[in-house]
C-alpha cells in the first residue's frame, strides 16, 4: 500500500474544502486545493515558495524518512522524492539557487553537519556530510557547488564556517562584527558574486569588567554588510539606537539597484518594543523612523499600557514577508506565546522504600512541557519610502496552535489574509466589503477532537496576488482485525473479540488563493 497519494481538487461551491461562507467576487476565491496523505508520525513540515516557479513540500514522515514535492502554480505535482533523513529537529536553515534547493541540518548540538540537495528541475537528490568540532552557534548559510559558507557566531563574535567538500576541510573567517552576533538575512547575488546581509548585534557589558561578571546588554544595533564568496568583508553599515531606541531584528527589502528598506523590530530603554523603517541608499543608512506597537495595534479595542508592556516583555514577533510595489512598503506578522503545562511522569530513580535510611522516594514526580502557543494579536502595516505610515490593520486572533504558524500575508495588492480559528479570512485592500471566510471543513470545532478536524493553519504570499495557505487534520485508518480474549465476567462465557489495528495518517491540505480588488 503507498504511503502517500495526491488528490488534485477543484473547488466547486458545495465542497466541503476551502468552503467559503458568503459570496465571492469574480476571479477571487480559492482556486484549488490539494490533499496529501502521509503514513507514519510526520514531525514537521515546510512550505517553500518559488514564486512563479510553484512551491515545495518538504515534510518529515518518520523517524527515517522525509518526502519533497514539488508542485507548478496550478498546484499540480511536478515530481516527488523521498529520501533517508535520520535528524529530527527542522533544518537550520534552506537556501535557493536558480537549479537547486539545499537543506542544512545538525545534531549532537551541531557536532555532524548534513546538507541535502535537491534539483528543482527533477528533484534528484545528494546528501553530503562533515563534522565540526569547535565551538560555533550555525544559523544560516550560501550554498555553492561544492562548498558551503554558514553564517553564524562564536566566541569572537560574528563569524563564517567555510567546508570545502571537495578537500573535506573547513575554516574560520572572521565577519568583523563583535558582540553577541544574529544573522537576519543573507542572499548570494549570482550576477555580482556578492554576499548580502543583515545582522543584529548586542554588545556585552559587566557590572565587574576585569573579572567579566555581572553581564548586561550595553548597546544593540543591526548591521547591513556585504561579502565575498570567501566571507572576507566588503562594506558594511550600522543602523544604530536613536533616542533610546535599540533595533533587534531585521529584514530586507530591495527597492532597485541603489536602494534598500530595512524594517524589524526595536526595543525602547523603558522596555516598550515596536517597529522601526530604515531606508538605505548607497549601503548607508539615510534615516530611521520607529512606531510603537500602540500605533500599529490601534483598532476597536485598543491596547492599555498594561497589555502593551506585557506585549512587549512576554510574547515574540513573527514577521511577514515584506511586499513592495508603487513606492510602498506593506508587511506585518503576529504575536506568539509559548504555554506549558505540568505532567506526572515516572521517577526513573525510584527505588521504593529504604529501610536502612527510613526513606522512600516517590514514583511519580512532575516536570513542566512545552503546551503550545498562544497567539493574541496580529497586524498589518503600510509605509511609503519616506517612512510614514500610510495604513494599519489590527487583527485580533485568541487562539492556541501546536506549533509556531505564520497566520498572517499581506499580497502585492495589499489585500490582507490570515488563519484564525482554523478559518482562512481574506479583506479587500479597499475595504469596501466584508471579509471572506473560507473553511477546510464542516465540522464544528470540538477541544476533544480538534486534532481531527480540518484546519487552516498557515498563509503566505506566493507571487502577485496569490495566496498560499496549508492547514491538516489527523487521520485513522483500520487496517485489520485482530483477536483478542474478551474479559470474563464468570466461568460459564467465554470468547473473542476483535480489536481493529489502525494506521495514524496525517492529512495535509494547500490551497492557492487568489484575492479581487474589491
Amino acid at each position: 500500500m503507498k504511503q502517500y497519494f495526491f488528490i488534485l481538487l477543484l473547488i466547486l461551491s458545495n465542497s466541503l474544502h476551502a468552503q467559503k461562507t458568503n459570496t465571492i467576487y469574480p476571479a477571487s476565491g480559492v482556486l484549488k486545493t490539494v490533499e496529501i496523505e502521509i503514513s507514519g508520525n510526520p514531525t514537521w513540515q515546510k512550505v517553500i515558495s518559488l514564486g512563479k516557479d510553484g512551491l515545495l513540500l518538504f515534510i518529515k514522515k518518520d523517524i527515517t524518512k522525509a518526502v519533497i514535492v514539488k508542485f507548478d502554480t496550478e498546484l499540480r505535482k511536478v515530481w516527488e522524492n523521498e529520501v533517508l533523513l535520520d535528524v529530527e529537529r527542522k533544518p537550520t536553515a534552506y537556501f535557493l539557487d536558480n537549479q537547486k534547493v539545499t537543506f542544512l541540518f545538525s545534531e549532537s548540538q551541531g557536532m555532524y553537519y548534513q546538507l541535502f540537495s535537491f534539483d528543482l528541475k527533477d528533484g534528484k537528490a545528494e546528501n553530503k556530510g562533515f563534522e565540526l568540532r569547535e565551538f560555533f552557534q550555525d544559523q544560516s548559510y550560501v550554498a555553492f557547488k561544492d562548498r558551503i559558507l554558514i553564517a553564524g557566531m562564536n566566541e569572537k563574535g560574528g563569524t563564517f564556517y567555510d567546508f570545502d567538500f571537495k578537500t573535506n576541510e573547513g575554516q574560520f573567517t572572521s565577519a568583523d562584527l563583535n558582540g553577541k552576533a544574529q544573522i537576519q538575512f543573507i542572499n548570494y547575488n549570482q550576477k555580482t558574486h556578492i554576499i548580502e546581509s543583515l545582522w543584529s548585534i548586542k554588545e556585552p557589558g559587566y557590572t565587574n569588567e576585569k573579572k567579566k561578571k555581572g553581564e548586561f546588554i550595553k548597546n544593540a544595533y543591526v548591521v547591513y554588510a556585504k561579502y565575498d564568496t570567501l566571507g572576507k568583508l566588503i562594506s558594511k553599515s550600522a543602523i544604530q539606537s536613536n533616542a533610546g531606541n535599540f533595533p533587534l531584528t531585521a529584514q530586507l527589502t530591495k527597492v532597485d539597484s541603489l536602494v534598500s528598506i530595512v524594517t524589524g523590530v526595536y526595543q525602547s530603554n523603558n522596555g516598550v518594543k515596536g517597529i522601526y523603517f530604515s531606508k538605505l541608499e548607497h549601503d548607508k543608512t539615510i534615516f530611521t523612523k520607529f512606531y510603537d506597537y500602540r500605533k500599529l495595534l490601534k483598532g476597536i479595542e485598543a491596547l492599555t499600557d498594561e497589555q502593551l508592556k506585557k506585549v512587549s516583555s512576554t510574547y515574540t514577533f513573527l514577521p511577514t514577508q515584506t511586499t513592495f510595489t508603487e513606492n510602498q512598503i506593506a508587511f506585518g506578522g503576529s504575536f506568539y506565546q509559548p504555554t506549558y503545562q505540568v505532567v506526572s511522569v515516572d521517577n526513573p530513580d525510584y527505588v521504593g522504600y529504604n529501610f536502612s535510611l527510613n526513606y522512600s522516594n516517590q514514583r511519580n514526580r512532575t516536570k513542566q512541557v512545552l503546551a503550545g502557543y498562544n497567539y493574541q494579536n496580529a497586524f498589518t502595516a503600510i509605509f511609503d519610502l519616506d517612512g510614514n505610515l500610510l495604513k494599519q490593520q489590527k487583527i485580533d486572533l485568541k487562539q492556541t496552535s501546536s506549533d509556531i504558524d505564520e497566520v498572517v500575508a499581506i499580497n502585492k495588492q495589499n489585500s490582507v489574509a490570515y488563519c484564525v480559528k482554523g478559518n482562512l479570512v481574506v479583506s479587500k485592500p479597499k475595504g469596501y466589503a466584508e471579509p471572506d471566510v473560507y473553511k477546510l471543513s464542516s465540522e464544528n470545532d470540538d477541544p476533544k477532537n480538534s486534532q481531527y478536524i480540518a484546519k487552516y493553519r498557515n498563509v503566505r504570499n506566493w507571487y502577485e496576488n496569490y495566496f498560499i495557505a496549508d492547514g491538516s487534520r489527523i487521520k485513522f485508518e483500520v487496517i485489520k482485525e485482530m483477536s483478542a480474549p474478551k474479559e470474563k465476567p464468570s466461568r460459564r462465557k467465554r470468547g473473542q473479540q476483535q480489536i481493529p489495528e489502525t494506521n495514524v495518517k496525517k492529512i495535509i491540505y494547500i490551497s492557492k488563493i487568489l484575492s479581487s480588488e474589491f
